[in-house]
């Protein structure tokens, strides 16, 4: 199963020169756990619920309204291919540290994103049903 089947295909982005303040209250009042930063649809960074709480500076003063999100995103931005397997991403997502990946086409270009939330409930949502097949197929004691 690729990634692209079970990844958010609704991702909120932003360009690099939004403000830091715009893009908190778009967290905030959408209760999102980051905002993609990408330029013509390429993701260039990211900015999560973390990044702003170690950047309270930034936020928290008259320059927020004015500071680009440039700024605060993680610049190092890891993505994944659309293409990818549910167990790669898994294993990007521990050898990276991170645990939102956005998803981008063989153009490098934004097309979904997969956290590690999704992940665990697909497992679970899976787990769940080879556990009832099991309970129907054994023998009843």
């Amino acid at each position: 199963m690729s990634i692209y089947t079970v990844c958010q295909k609704s991702v909120v982005n932003v360009t690099p020169d939004t403000s830091v303040r715009f893009v908190a209250e778009l967290m905030r009042s959408k209760n999102l756990g980051c905002v993609v930063i990408a330029e013509e649809q390429k993701p260039v960074g990211i900015v999560t619920d973390r990044d702003l709480a170690l950047r309270r500076d930034v936020l928290c003063n008259e320059e927020a309204d004015q500071a680009p999100v440039s700024r605060i995103m993680t610049r190092e931005v890891f993505t994944i291919r659309k293409d990818t397997g549910i167990f790669d991403a898994i294993q990007e997502m521990k050898s990276s540290g991170v645990r939102r990946l956005p998803v981008v086409d063989a153009g490098g270009r934004l097309v979904g994103l997969i956290t590690l939330d999704d992940i665990i409930r697909l497992l679970a949502r899976e787990l769940g049903e080879i556990a009832r097949i099991i309970g129907k197929e054994s023998p009843k004691i």
